[in-house]
């Protein structure tokens, strides 16, 4: 007789079964959630200005400071922001039961420790860049900047302009008097002074709305009003649409392509930030640095500040306008300036004259009889001139020396893209932080912080791995945190006493 063998499926334990385990066990061994844990440990929350980092005498005993800024942190880091979505999160996940030694703490609770610690939590970025720096993974000789658009929590259908505030008003006036005017036709009006119907007063009290948005605007003097985020404003971004949005600055260094400093800027276009961003790291103590900008930052005023600070700026170029059919020989970039004669030098060799005083701020450059001979000037210039004229701006200078910086570091130009937005494709997709959920700029600073210090922590890990982040953690002390913050702040504050008194 043939046996027959049952198969069974893989059997788990039943739930009713008592068990005793540690939670410990549950997490595993080199897991994202014990560096976070050490990190926050080691790093002085009081000092950092966090509230309540020492228990009451009195009242009801509230959450320790550490716990939530460790929640914060995780959650940042793991797509998790919103505080009713951290309250569930803290009765589920067991890497978070782990991490809040098992506390449950409601949303309010999560979300007003968020709110009286904006400033400290942007100082814990700070702290792990501090970190970086002491364990070599930031290099300090060259830093890659880019700007990438964030939306703000504020839709664009609550972002008015004079235009758009105009249009709806005039909608709106032709809207009550139709009205107004159906009203008298069929008498439905009490003549001895009744209330007006529900339908017209919502319509005057959206045109009062409308007017205060409008008075507003010319009060203040801005372009644009959004209702809901006062600080968003409408930006273009890579998807093609329009949009309420905060434009995020980053510094990445390019050693290990750690994020070592950020600006939130209400201005979408990055012209004038790469003056700014070099300033901030001038503040934290980076000197005679090399910054690689595309060429939405090749601004003349920004140029020349870089070389007033000594730095080394590699920004492409952005695109001359030509007169559309003009060949190319004879493009603006083809007539060449001879600053010893301060005069250029046309395509077809003849000179060009300065027509204009040095210190004017743009100079023109012509020579008409030149021009009248020579047999190109149809496909030179066209128009009722009759000659080509060359303006040399105040800037000119500054254009020029980064375009020769620039070809002659081509190669280390094109390591910009790969330094510098892949952070931000990680914090936006792998982290899901394309989008802010608080308002106003202040508040927004401190997502970017947490987001940022997210990334640079699983950058950290990545190139260290777990045991030498865990082992460098462990052997770091409160002081010795302190001593960091203490040094950092004494080498940029000799440094600023140098600049001060330079001969």
């Amino acid at each position: 007789m043939q046996r027959v063998v049952v198969m069974s499926f893989i059997e788990g334990t039943s739930r009713n079964q008592t068990a005793y385990w540690a939670m410990d066990d549950m997490v595993e061994e080199e897991s994202m959630v014990r560096v976070i844990d050490l990190f926050i440990d080691k790093c002085d929350l009081g000092a950092l200005g966090f509230t309540r980092t020492e228990p009451a005498a009195t009242g009801r005993p509230g959450y320790a400071a550490a716990s939530l800024a460790k929640l914060y942190v995780y959650g940042y880091e793991n797509k998790i922001r919103s505080s009713r979505k951290l309250e569930k999160e803290c009765r589920r996940n067991v890497e978070v039961m782990w991490l809040t030694d098992g506390l449950t703490p409601d949303h309010k609770s999560i979300s007003e420790f968020r709110r009286l610690n904006l400033r400290p939590l942007q100082k814990l970025f700070r702290e792990f860049v501090k970190l970086c720096k002491s364990w070599e993974l930031v290099g300090g000789e060259f830093f890659a900047v880019d700007g990438s658009k964030f939306k703000a929590s504020n839709n664009k259908k609550n972002n008015f302009s004079s235009k758009k505030l105009d249009e709806r008003l005039m909608r709106l006036e032709g809207k009550i008097a139709e009205y107004l005017e159906s009203l008298d036709e069929e008498d439905n009006r009490d003549d001895a002074g009744g209330e007006a119907p529900e339908g017209l007063i919502k319509l005057l009290k959206r045109r009062e709305l409308y007017e205060s948005y409008k008075a507003q605007l010319e009060e203040s003097g801005e372009k644009e009003l959004s209702t809901v985020d006062p600080d968003a404003k409408l930006m273009s971004t890579r998807k093609g649409c329009v949009e309420a949005a905060y434009n995020v600055q980053s510094s990445v260094d390019g050693k290990h392509d750690i994020i070592v400093d950020y600006d939130v800027s209400k201005n979408s276009a990055d012209q004038g930030h790469l003056s700014i961003m070099a300033k901030r790291l001038m503040r934290q103590g980076y000197r005679k640095f090399t910054l690689l900008a595309d060429k939405g930052y090749y601004n003349g005023s920004c140029l020349q500040k870089g070389k007033k600070f000594k730095i080394k700026a590699i920004v492409a170029r952005q695109k001359p306008s030509n007169p559309t059919g003009q060949p190319k020989e004879f493009h603006t970039d083809s007539f060449r300036y001879d600053p010893k004669t301060d005069k250029y030098i046309c395509p077809s060799g003849a000179i060009l004259h300065a027509h204009s005083k040095k210190t004017a701020k743009r100079r023109n450059f012509f020579n008409k009889t030149a021009c009248s001979k020579c047999p190109h000037l149809d496909s030179c210039t066209s128009g009722e001139r009759g000659y080509r004229s060359i303006t040399r701006g105040e800037y000119a200078d500054d254009y020029e020396r980064t375009d020769r910086v620039y070809n002659e570091n081509i190669k280390l130009y094109k390591r910009r893209q790969q330094i510098v937005e892949h952070p931000f494709g990680t914090v936006k997709h792998t982290m899901d932080g394309g989008y802010f959920l608080l308002r106003r700029r202040r508040k927004v600073r401190t997502e970017v912080a947490l987001l940022f210090l997210g990334y640079n922590l699983k950058r950290a890990y990545n190139i260290l791995g777990f045991r030498a982040i865990m082992e460098r953690l462990s052997a770091l002390s409160i002081g010795l945190l302190q001593l960091l913050r203490v040094f950092d702040v004494f080498r940029i504050n000799s440094a600023l006493l140098a600049k001060k008194f330079q001969p």
